[in-house]
This record gives C-alpha cells, structure tokens and sequence, in this order.
C-alpha cells in the first residue's frame, strides 16, 4: 500500500521532527549541567566539622567624642602602662618626619607616647612630648587611642589637652583614587581578602558607603575547600592569639576608632567564619571586582 503525504502534511512532519530533536538535545545537556553543578556542589559541601571558636572577653573599651567631634576611646587595663596613641589622616603634603615616636603608613600617621605606670609622672612626659609635635602635623583631622589604668574622667581630661595642643579636628570620610567596592558583609570574607593583599594598609572601610575599598587587586589562586579550611584554621589561631596580646588590642582600637567602626565589627567576622564557603567567598570577590571603578 502506497501512502502519499500532500507537501504540506510533509513539511509538518518535518517540522514536528525538528522540535523534536532540538528538544532531547536541550534535554540532555540540562542533565549533564545538572550533575556537573551537582559535583561541585558536593565537594563545596563536604563534612568539614565546624571549627571550635572559643569565647573571647570583651574589649571593655570605652567612647568619648569630644566638642570638635573627635573620637576617643580608650581601654581600661591593669596590666600595661599609660599609653596614648594619636592616629592622624596623612595627606599627599605629608612627607615623612624624622621623629622616634611617629610611624608612618600608606594612609595615615602614628604618634605613640608611654607614660609609664604612674600617670603623676607622665604628666612631664606628655607636656614634653606635646611640646615637641611637628608644627607640620597639627591643625589635621585625627582620632585618639588609650590603654592602661585610665579611669574616664583622666582620659577624657588629658585627650582634651592633647586635642587642644595638637589642634585635632574630626575625620572625616577618606577618598581613594582606584578602588574596589567590596561588600560590607560578609565580615569573614573581608577577612579573608585581607589575608591576601601584599599592602593591607592599602583598603580601608567607608562606613558612608558601608563598603570596603581595595586599591589594588591582589593576584588570587584559586579557590577550593581544602586551602579554604586552611586558613580558617590560621587564622583562628592567630586571632586569638591577638585578641589576647595587648598591643594587638590597641591595635585592634585603633583601627575601630580611626575608621569609626562597629564595636561588634571584629567579632562578627569570627563568629562567622565557619558559615563562610568557597560559593560564599567566591561570589563576594566577584561583587569586589565589579565595582571596580575611578574616583
């Protein structure tokens, strides 16, 4: 038996059959992108076992804006000296000064003075100190840093005289000229991005923005769950290990009071670093490089 088509009912077949292949082969490939995302998925998400984040005392520092809006915070120990650290904004006019008690970093100057352990005698140290600050440093926008035995009316009376001397005004929000936009959260992955930078004092937070700003990318290796296990592992250890060490901690103010941070913005990064994986991570880096932009 002979079966005759008309050349319409031919070009519908022929049509019918086209969609018909097209489909199993979109089909197909949907399975295999199924099981390649799958397996990644799977070795992101391998059992590592939480890392144990031990409990860390607080701070205990304490904040005081003064009437030209500086920022002071300082800590009460028993277990260091007197210390006062004056942190300034470092201008392109800056050059550096030769002066032992002054360090100088890519954006910012240092003025650190020991009083020793009795404040009475300090007294003609921080007069002597004062009166030997580069006239060339004052007039600037800067924020101080206390440690030691200091009780809140003795730090809110000698930051007063050393906001006086050094004629401190308020900081105010620091410009970049390249940067990176990195997201504010998560804390842990800035962390991380700091880890990798050869210059660490080259970013710097926008608390304006809530962003933080890279100048320069760092060259990144790749990322998988081992080497990320690694470092959170590093870098627990050395945190509490520095959330322990004084100078770390007035360190560590330094930096809240300088950039006008949270006071739960380091603890936020170590709580969360278990919760932080390579799709985490990877997708905040390509956050940062996207925003790359001129300023």
């Amino acid at each position: 038996m002979n079966l005759r088509f008309s050349r319409s009912s031919l070009n519908l077949i022929i049509f019918t059959c086209i969609i018909l292949i097209g489909w199993a082969s979109i089909n197909e490939n949907r399975k295999i992108d199924e099981i390649i995302s799958g397996s990644d998925a799977s070795i992101d998400s391998q059992p590592y076992p939480n890392i144990e984040l031990a409990s860390l005392d607080a701070l205990n520092q304490q904040t005081w804006i003064s009437q030209e809006g500086i920022h002071v915070i300082w800590q009460s120990r028993l277990d260091t000296d007197f210390l006062v650290r004056v942190r300034g904004s470092r201008t392109e006019t800056n050059s550096a000064i030769d002066n032992p008690h002054i360090s100088w970093q890519p954006g910012y100057w240092q003025w650190d003075i020991n009083l020793g352990a009795d404040f009475e005698s300090g007294l003609n140290i921080l007069s002597k100190q004062l009166a030997a600050f580069p006239q060339a440093l004052k007039g600037q926008s800067g924020t101080i840093i206390l440690q030691g035995p200091w009780s809140a009316n003795i730090a809110r009376i000698s930051s007063a005289r050393i906001i006086k001397d050094l004629k401190l005004i308020a900081l105010t929000n620091m410009k970049t000229k390249t940067i990176f936009n990195c997201p504010w959260q998560p804390v842990s992955a800035q962390f991380w991005l700091q880890d990798q930078l050869i210059h660490p004092k080259s970013s710097q937070p926008n608390m304006a923005k809530k962003s933080w700003q890279v100048q320069q990318w760092p060259e990144l290796s790749s990322i998988d769950p081992t080497s990320l296990e690694d470092w959170k592992q590093t870098f627990v250890k050395q945190w509490q290990l520095n959330w322990q060490n004084p100078a770390t901690q007035f360190d560590m103010l330094a930096d809240l009071a300088y950039y006008r941070l949270p006071e739960n913005y380091l603890l936020q990064g170590y709580w969360g670093i278990n919760a932080l994986n390579t799709h985490q991570l990877e997708k905040y880096l390509v956050q940062c490089q996207a925003s790359s932009r001129q300023i």
